[in-house]
C-alpha cells in the first residue's frame, strides 16, 4: 500500500502520553470518503491515513480501512459504536461485512464502524517468508527442541518480515492501533467513542482508556486481555484455562450418550494421540499434525464450545491407521510472501527465557497447569515472541486508567484463550469497572444468550451497568 505524507499535526509522543495525544485545533480534520463496499453494497467503506509510527506524526503513513453499517433509526441514533476485532489478525471490516454479531436493537441505535487494524489484512498486512512462516521449528524442549535453533528462527523471519512489510513491523502494538481509533474518532467527527472489543481486541480498547479517557463514552470488553502478566504467569493462566476447558468437554462426554466417546477415558486419548504426534506418527488431513498442533486444534474446538466435533476428531485421529514418521521440514525462505498478522502479539508482550534450563522448567509449569493438553497454544506464541528481534512498544504493565465512563467487562466462566482470572484481575485493576461472567462455556460472550446481550445492549444505549454479576448457560 502506497506510504504518504501525514496531514495530521499532533504533539511530540512523551507529551501525547502525558495528555492523552490532543491535536492543535488549527490543524485540519481528516476525512472519510465513504463509497459502498466492492464486497456488499449495503455497507459504506472508506481508508484513513495514521502515521506508521505515532511518535513521527509527519511521518510515512499507512491507509487503514475502515467499514460502517448506518443507524436504521436516524431520528433515535445514540453514536457511533466502534468494533474491535480479535486475533491479532483478525479483520473488522470481514465481521461486519458478513452481518457481524451485533442485536437489531443495537443496529438500530448505532453506526457500527470497524476497522482491519493496521498490519491486518486491507491495512497493510504484515507479510513474512511462507517458507520460513510453513516450517517452524521445534519448539518442545523434552523432544529435543532448542531455544537457541526458535531464537535464530525468529531473526531470519522478522528480517523475513521486514523486507515485505517495511518499517509498520516496528510499530504493530496495541497502543498504536488505539491512537488509529482515536484518529478515527476525529474523522467521524465525534466527541466520544462507544467501543465494543473483543479478545485481542481488547488490547487496543484498555491503551484507549489510559490513553484517551474523556473521549470514551463507554467500553464494553469482552474476553479479555490482562496485559499485567508477566511472560510466566500469561503461559502458566492459559495452560490451566485450556486443561480446565478441556475438563468440561471431558464431563460432558461422560454424561451424554450422544458423545461418540462417551465411556471412553477422554484424557487417556489426547495422552495417547499426543505422544503419536510428539513422535510425527499423526496425520490430519493427510499432514503431519505435530504435538502442539494438536493442542491448539482441539483448544480451538473448545472456543464455541464444538463438544460433539471434537469428539469426532480426537475419535478419527485415534481411528488412524499407524503412520511412517514424517521427518519434519527443514526451515528455509521460498523467496514468496505470505500475511502473518499474528507477529502484532510480540509488539505487547514481553517473554523473557534465559537459556535452554528455563525453557525447560516453564515447559515443565505447562505440563503442570495442563496435565492432559500438555501445553495451551499461547505456548509457542510466547516462545517464538521470547526470540523477537524487535522490542515490544507496548510491553505489559498495570493499567493506568484514571479517569472516564465506567467500563463493562464480560467473560465466560470456562474461556479456553481468555481465562475468567483474567477478567476478574482487569476489574480490579479498572477504576469504575464491572464484570458480567457468562457461567458457562466458550470464547467471546456478547452473543451468548438473551441475558447476555440484553446486558450489553442497556450499557450502550443507557450507560447502565448491569444489575446481576452473572448470566446463567443457555
Amino acid at each position: 500500500m502506497h506510504l504518504r505524507r501525514n496531514i495530521f499535526c499532533v504533539l511530540s509522543a512523551a507529551v501525547m502520553v502525558a495528555l492523552s495525544a490532543c491535536a492543535s485545533s488549527a490543524d485540519p480534520v481528516p476525512t472519510l470518503d465513504w463509497q459502498p463496499c466492492r464486497e456488499n453494497a449495503e455497507f459504506d467503506c472508506a481508508t484513513i491515513a495514521v502515521p506508521v509510527d505515532w511518535a513521527r506524526p509527519r511521518g510515512a503513513t499507512i491507509d487503514v480501512a475502515v467499514v460502517r453499517e448506518q443507524a436504521g433509526d436516524v431520528e433515535r441514533k445514540v453514536g457511533t459504536l466502534v468494533s474491535l476485532p480479535g486475533g491479532p489478525g483478525s479483520s473488522g471490516v470481514d465481521e461486519i461485512l458478513r452481518g457481524g454479531k451485533f442485536s437489531p436493537q443495537l443496529r438500530e441505535r448505532f453506526d457500527i464502524v470497524s476497522i482491519d487494524p493496521r498490519g491486518v489484512q486491507r491495512s497493510h498486512p504484515v507479510r513474512c517468508d511462507s517458507g520460513l512462516v510453513a516450517s517452524q521449528p521445534n519448539m518442545v524442549p523434552d523432544a529435543g527442541g532448542r531455544i537457541e535453533e526458535v531464537r535464530s528462527y525468529a531473526r531470519d523471519l522478522a528480517d523475513s518480515c521486514r523486507t515485505y512489510t517495511g518499517p509498520l513491523i516496528d510499530h504493530l502494538d496495541a497502543a498504536s492501533v488505539a491512537r488509529d481509533v482515536d484518529a478515527l474518532r476525529a474523522a467521524l467527527g465525534e466527541d466520544q467513542l462507544t467501543l465494543y472489543s473483543r479478545s485481542y481486541g481488547t488490547m487496543p480498547a484498555q491503551a484507549y482508556a489510559e490513553l484517551f479517557p474523556k473521549r470514551l463514552r463507554a467500553s464494553l470488553m469482552d474476553s479479555v486481555d490482562d496485559h499485567s502478566l508477566d511472560g510466566r504467569e500469561f503461559l502458566a493462566s492459559e495452560a490451566r484455562a485450556g486443561q480446565d476447558t478441556f475438563d468440561e468437554f471431558a464431563a460432558w462426554c461422560a454424561r451424554e450418550e450422544q458423545c461418540v466417546l462417551h465411556g471412553a477415558d477422554v484424557h487417556q486419548i489426547y495422552g495417547e494421540l499426543f505422544a503419536k504426534a510428539g513422535r510425527d506418527e499423526l496425520l490430519f488431513a493427510d499432514k503431519p499434525l505435530g504435538s502442539l498442533e494438536l493442542s491448539q486444534k482441539v483448544t480451538q474446538r473448545l472456543y464455541a464450545p464444538e463438544w460433539s466435533r471434537l469428539a469426532t476428531d480426537l475419535k478419527t485421529l485415534i481411528d488412524q491407521p499407524a503412520s511412517s514418521p514424517v521427518p519434519p521440514t527443514l526451515a528455509q525462505r521460498s523467496g514468496e510472501p505470505t500475511p502473518m498478522p499474528q507477529l502484532a502479539m510480540c509488539s505487547d508482550w514481553r517473554f523473557d527465557i534465559e537459556d535452554q534450563q528455563d525453557w525447560l522448567r516453564l515447559w515443565h509449569e505447562q505440563n503442570t497447569n495442563a496435565p492432559t493438553l500438555r501445553a495451551h497454544f499461547a505456548w509457542g506464541a510466547g516462545t517464538l515472541c521470547s526470540g523477537w528481534p524487535i522490542a515490544p512498544q507496548n510491553p505489559q504493565h498495570h493499567p493506568d486508567i484514571r479517569d472516564g465512563a465506567p467500563i463493562l467487562v464480560m467473560n465466560s466462566l470456562h474461556d479456553p484463550a481468555t481465562p475468567h482470572e483474567w477478567a476478574t484481575q482487569v476489574v480490579a485493576d479498572t477504576p469504575r469497572a464491572a464484570l458480567l461472567t457468562y457461567a458457562g462455556w466458550g470464547h467471546g460472550v456478547y452473543n451468548r444468550t438473551r441475558c447476555t446481550t440484553t446486558a450489553a445492549d442497556e450499557y450502550f444505549i443507557t450507560l447502565t451497568l448491569p444489575a446481576e454479576s452473572s448470566c446463567a448457560p443457555s
